[in-house]
């Protein structure tokens, strides 16, 4: 599998592609400013030099003849024959000059620029009609241009250092998450490791801390989930085996047994399969909670022991499914932990609905309160399998993180045990691990 370009190598390119794209437009802006500005001077030095030339021939001295013997010599001169044409394009600079120099004069056709190959400034002569005055261009292209390439390579060098020195803080960072993302994965810390980084960097080991724990916490789930099924599983099996090595299966009251057996591991591995799929799939339904909760006490063994106190008209956007399995697991727990009477309280509070399933049994102890909801945890100390699989709670605590909720449990004043369902009563969703 081909490799793709390392963060270091992407941010130097586009740092590099940035500065030089900057020097380029520096150089063009400045290229511009400098050539109006060495028009402008050099503009006036020819209509300077013209004007003073024109002056000096339209006089009959030795003076101005010696003068003039002068000024040949360093290439100005006069002559009657006219500009030649140009054979190559006119540099830019000695183009702008003769530009200024014919505004200045306030006659642009009194200058004339040509190349052949050298540049020459032509200037008709005001005084003496038919006469030009010619004035050699002294062109400094060769050496702007080489001076232009040794500053554009000079701070292209710079840009360049300057480029691979942010990449590196920039990429360095990361490169230290990725080297230390194992040991952050595996529940070490690695906070010593990123000090200066950036805030997105430290947010997102923080976002791959949560993400590890996450993945221990449901390979620990998947551990106990496979020790209590284990347990809970054995004991029925063992009775099944020796009824049936006994030959009870024609006594009926032993074939009840058996069948009680059934039945249990039948609820044991439903629990299991309730855990692992969390409903989270389910659509969202407006729900009637009173005619819910009225179906589920009828169904009850005992329905007389049920009772409920709260509004009548109170509907729940929610998964059905998943709030039916919640609220059975609470009467569940309810009548295999607590005592009759129990009651369902029905109360809204702003945007929530709190659902209580209340008994008047002991309660739980203290030190055991603050643990319940954890997998395969029940209220009370034996792994009995008449008292389930310990995955009640934990259904019904999952269940609410779903839904967007919270699962409240407390011991009651009066004696007994309550645990409180509360949704918000429009849906919302957890986020995703």
């Amino acid at each position: 599998m081909k490799r793709g370009p390392t963060t270091f190598s992407l941010v130097l390119a586009l740092l590099v592609a940035a500065l030089v794209l900057a020097l380029t437009l520096g150089g063009f802006l400045s290229t511009r400013a400098g050539l109006r500005a060495l028009g402008d001077s050099y503009g006036r030095l020819v209509v300077a030099t013209a004007t003073s030339v024109d002056a000096l021939a339209s006089r009959d001295d030795p003076a101005a003849r010696a003068t003039l013997a002068r000024l040949q010599q360093s290439g100005i001169r006069i002559t009657t024959e006219p500009p030649p044409p140009t054979l190559r394009r006119v540099v830019p600079v000695v183009e702008e000059v003769g530009h200024v120099a014919g505004e200045l004069l306030g006659d642009p056709s009194r200058v004339v620029v040509v190349q052949r190959p050298e540049a020459q400034i032509w200037v008709r002569s005001e005084s003496l009609p038919g006469h030009w005055i010619v004035m050699q261009a002294v062109s400094f292209r060769r050496q702007v241009i080489r001076s232009m390439l040794l500053v554009m390579l000079f701070a292209g060098l710079v840009a360049a250092a300057v480029a691979a020195l942010a990449a590196r803080l920039l990429t360095r960072p990361l490169e230290r998450l990725a080297a230390h993302a194992p040991a952050l994965l595996g529940g070490q810390s690695i906070q010593q490791h990123l000090r200066g980084s950036p805030r997105e960097v430290r947010d997102l080991a923080d976002a791959l801390g949560a993400a590890g724990e996450e993945l221990r916490q449901s390979a620990r789930e998947r551990e106990l989930m496979l020790a209590g099924i284990s347990h809970d599983l054995r004991t029925p099996l063992a009775r099944l085996r020796l009824a049936l090595e006994l030959g009870d299966a024609n006594d009926p009251g032993r074939r009840d047994a058996m069948v009680n057996d059934l039945d249990e591991l039948d609820k044991a591995l439903a629990q299991c399969l309730a855990y692992v799929r969390d409903g989270s799939d389910e659509a969202v339904r407006a729900i009637d909670v009173p005619t819910l909760l009225g179906q589920l006490m009828a169904l009850r063994h005992a329905p007389d022991d049920w009772h409920y106190e709260g509004h009548d008209d109170t509907v729940l956007h929610a998964r059905p499914s998943l709030l039916r399995r919640a609220l059975g697991n609470l009467m569940d727990n309810a009548e295999h932990y607590g005592a009759a009477p129990f009651r369902v309280r029905l109360q809204r509070a702003g945007d929530e609905l709190s659902i209580s399933v209340e008994d008047h049994g002991p309660g739980v102890p203290e030190d055991l309160l603050a643990r319940l909801g954890q997998p395969f945890l029940r209220g009370n100390a034996a792994r009995t399998g008449a008292c389930g699989t310990g995955l009640g709670l934990s259904i019904v605590k999952r269940a609410a993180e779903i839904s967007g909720g919270r699962l409240q449990l407390a011991n009651r004043s009066g004696g007994g045990f309550s645990a409180t369902l509360v949704l918000p009563l429009a849906v919302r969703e957890r986020s995703s691990a």
